[in-house]
């Protein structure tokens, strides 16, 4: 399966890795097996120890009173692909070991990036989410700014998909620990990490006992229905110290809030298009309560074999499938957490996705070796209906409805009818990594690797109209001839070779310096194919590209001096550098309808550019890592400064996506997180990101404002205050209260008023704030807990974004992605 879509470039960089690793490990693992010595591995191996205590955690005898731990501890981390401590690693990142992520009811990602300082996302809903850090927007481009790994398995979203660079994430339950690694990380994880990178790091078989826990979480959502959230995880040692099994299972069933309104008759919008007829007062043919209602479930096998102490043996898979019945999207006006439609149509979404990946740890006596391949195969389709929007006198698509055909009415049996687009987008990506990391506690570390990944992403999109004679071909201006307005077919693939390195040497016994360099060439190959009347030369004559092709070796540098005054004080300062690949882009006419639009945007070649370049960042931060009144109190703060160079942005030509090439932008900003012990049981913490950014888009860019990046959120924070204390000797009482809040972003908008542009403009969506409560009762050893949250305990309707696809630019309203509504319920678990 693997074999059917490589190439015989891709098949000799897989095989000299191979060699590469059998040749480093053959010799050295034989005479390592004969003699039965041993060091504990301490680079990257499968099955990577637990982290150490976690902040909020001290020892059995300091909480055995109900008071507060003595002390913060230290949580082990991987961010430098060599084991070390959160306090020790000299860059911005933010760390949440599982016991934190459990006592705070934190059970996906999009929970846990929204409060993250320097986070900013896009989500369309559950498992639909696009994450961007310290200002470094993914609208524009193919390739994400921030790396998502699930363990050491690299997930790149989809590169042509309208619900944005969205990753399926899994839950967080049977995890280890979340690393959050703010600014470049492309020196050791690669081009898509330009912004920053999330690791997920999760449980390995244990090798020694059998294990097992089951969590189940019932709530009930306001204006929604009955949520389940139920989890499993058994570990079975097969043989004892040798070999073993963990099986991680998750169903989970979240009701919708949404409703779907079928309206007949419907009313229509003002002569111009501008106001939305009063959908309050029209007659209600059929409603669907819950419409974006949706089930997610996932399977997670792991399979740890370790032969000998040196050689360890890791193979798993991953199932991963979101089925959503409807958009978690209400319609702007009137704003009543509904979406009024024409017809009944539907907006189900799918998301599937299964991962295989294989890795081998061999330790020897100074490095390990780690032999990592994987494969991962997604598939997310949605359906999209138009309706209204194609009905929309300023949007001139229903031309003949109302002036070349009899019985003229937008909405009436002989006048549009229905118009709505189906979208499927397969992704596969199979990848290896083979890495060296010391292991020695000398004062030199390094660790270097060689990478390869071959991708490849589909973006297929099929629109429909059945009354098709209503409308005008774009192409012809004569009534359309074919049901079929927008067909797309626009395959990407991209290889990837890499060889990266990094060195840390202490050049005293407190001054460290570190110097990496990654060295990437990436072929990248495009092609596009749009037919149908609402193409851009119309259904006579499809818009084809073909053959877009672009190569280049881009090399990535960072530098990093950190300083310990003592061993409570670390400082450092870093410069590196990240970068995305360029891409190809559709074709579309420069006359017609497109004449203005290509006017417009500066363009004087007589066509569009089929291609765009690469983007690169370079990035200066420094920061300090700090421990106070006998390691009660936790402050880790950081300064940066982003120079974004030929920056990648999305344009909208005539509401269409079009990438180019900006300029420039700025961005500076800082992070600051805390954590304090108050004594009497009482922990804080909090943190805050502030950061100001300018845009400066060069001559091609038209969408207003045009000095300010999208979707990201000038500050954002939150801040959390927990109680907990001991009782009877056998059961301890915590309560917790949390607030978060997110600053003003802009969003994409193609309103008609206050002046309606066809490229677009940006509008400003309000901050938010978001108020949780939890309170719950465990085991002294915590081997069950039962708990009772609220969250958005203030019914927060929070606009997330303007959702944007092919169907929904309406110059009437705007859709606006909604958060959950305030949801109240019971968190139990059980581990033996």
């Amino acid at each position: 399966m693997i074999s059917s879509f490589l190439t015989s470039r891709t098949r000799v960089a897989v095989a000299a890795l191979f060699v590469c690793a059998a040749g480093a490990l053959a010799p050295r693992a034989i005479a390592d097996d004969s003699t039965g010595s041993a060091n504990p591995p301490a680079a990257i191996p499968s099955n990577l120890p637990a982290s150490t205590p976690a902040a909020s955690t001290g020892t059995a005898a300091d909480n055995s009173e109900g008071s507060s731990p003595l002390q913060l501890g230290e949580v082990q981390v991987t961010a430098e692909k060599q084991v070390g401590t959160e306090h020790d690693t000299p860059i911005s990142m933010a760390v949440e070991p599982a016991e934190d992520l459990q006592s705070r009811g934190i059970i996906d990602v999009t929970a846990l990036a929204i409060e993250t300082p320097g986070v900013s996302l896009k989500s369309n809903g559950p498992g639909q989410t696009e994450f961007e850090m310290r200002g470094m927007t993914s609208s524009g481009g193919n390739s994400p700014t921030v790396g998502f790994y699930l363990d050491d398995v690299a997930l790149t979203a989809p590169a042509g998909a309208q619900n944005g660079k969205v990753v399926l994430t899994p839950p967080l339950f049977d995890i280890d620990r979340t690393e959050v690694l703010r600014g470049p990380q492309g020196t050791l994880y690669g081009s898509g990490s330009m912004g920053g990178t999330f690791k997920l790091i999760f449980n390995q078989p244990d090798l020694s006992q059998f294990q097992g826990s089951v969590e189940s979480t019932l709530s009930g959502t306001e204006g929604g229905g009955f949520n389940h959230n139920d989890n499993i995880m058994l570990n079975i040692p097969v043989v004892q110290d040798k070999l073993a099994i963990r099986i991680v299972a998750t169903e989970a069933y979240t009701s919708g809030w949404i409703d779907r309104v079928v309206l007949d008759p419907f009313p229509e919008t003002d002569s111009t298009g501008a106001i939305r007829g009063n959908v309050l007062a029209a007659p209600i043919q059929q409603q669907f309560p819950q419409s974006n209602s949706d089930q997610y479930d996932t399977l997670r096998g792991i399979i740890l074999w370790k032969p000998t102490k040196r050689l360890s043996i890791t193979l798993s898979g991953d199932y991963m499938g979101d089925n959503q019945a409807g958009i978690s999207a209400y319609d702007q006006f009137p704003g009543n957490l509904d979406h009024y439609e024409v017809f009944n149509i539907p907006e189900p979404k799918t998301d599937k996705e299964i991962i295989e990946s294989l890795n081998i740890n061999y330790a020897f006596d100074s490095f390990d070796v780690t032999l990592t391949s994987a494969y991962w195969a997604r598939r997310s389709t949605q359906t999209e209906e138009a309706s209204e929007m194609f009905n929309d006198p300023a949007q001139a698509l229903a031309y003949y409805a109302n002036y070349g055909l009899p019985n003229p009415g937008f909405y009436s049996p002989n006048g549009t009818g229905e118009a709505y687009g189906t979208e499927d987008d397969p992704t596969n990506q199979f990848s290896m990594e083979l890495r060296f990391a010391s292991t020695d506690k000398g004062p030199f570390q390094w660790v270097t690797g060689a990478y390869f990944t071959h991708y490849w992403a589909v973006w297929n999109f099929a629109g429909t109209t059945p009354n098709f004679a209503s409308f005008m071909d774009i192409g012809t201006g004569a009534p359309a001839t074919t049901p079929n307005w927008f067909d797309a077919y626009s395959p990407t693939t991209m290889e990837q070779y890499a060889l990266y390195g990094n060195a840390t040497y202490a050049l005293t016994k407190k001054l460290k310096a570190s110097v990496g360099l990654r060295v990437t060439d990436y072929d990248y190959q495009f092609a596009s194919t749009i037919s149908g009347w609402g193409s851009a030369l119309g259904a006579a004559t499809p818009s084809v590209q073909s053959g877009v092709t672009q190569s280049e070796a881009v090399e990535d540098p960072k530098f990093n001096l950190s300083y310990e005054l003592n061993n409570d004080l670390n400082v450092y300062g870093s410069v590196a550098e990240g970068f995305r690949p360029g891409g190809g882009n559709a074709a579309y006419p420069t006359t017609g309808v497109w004449a203005n639009s290509f006017a417009a945007m500066n363009y004087t070649s007589g066509k569009w550019p089929s291609t765009y370049n690469s983007d690169s960042v370079w990035s200066y931060e420094i920061g300090a890592k700090s421990r106070w009144l006998h390691r009660r109190l936790m402050v880790n703060a950081s300064l940066y400064y982003e120079d974004w160079d030929h920056i990648q942005l999305l344009a909208y030509p005539d509401d269409w996506a079009f990438n180019i090439n900006g300029n420039k932008a700025t961005i500076y900003g800082g992070d600051i997180d805390v954590r304090a012990l108050l004594g009497g049981g009482f922990e804080l913490s909090g943190s805050i990101g502030y950061l100001h950014d300018n845009l400066d888009g060069g001559p091609h860019w038209v969408i207003k404002p045009s000095d300010v990046l999208p979707d990201v959120a000038a500050v954002n924070g939150n801040i959390n205050l927990s109680y907990s204390a001991s009782f009877m000797k056998k059961y301890v009482f915590k309560a917790e209260a949390e607030t978060i809040y997110v600053g003003p972003r802009y969003s994409l908008s193609f309103l008609y008023y206050p002046n309606y542009v066809e490229s677009g403009e940006y509008t400003q969506l309000p901050g938010y704030v978001l108020t949780n409560f939890r309170v719950g009762v465990s085991s002294q050893q915590n081997d069950w807990s039962v708990s009772l949250f609220v969250n958005n305990a203030f019914n927060k309707q929070a606009s997330l974004e303007y959702l944007y696809s092919e169907t929904q630019p309406s110059a009437a309203f705007n859709r606006v992605v909604s958060n959950q509504p305030l949801t109240a319920g019971v968190d139990m678990s059980y581990h033996f």
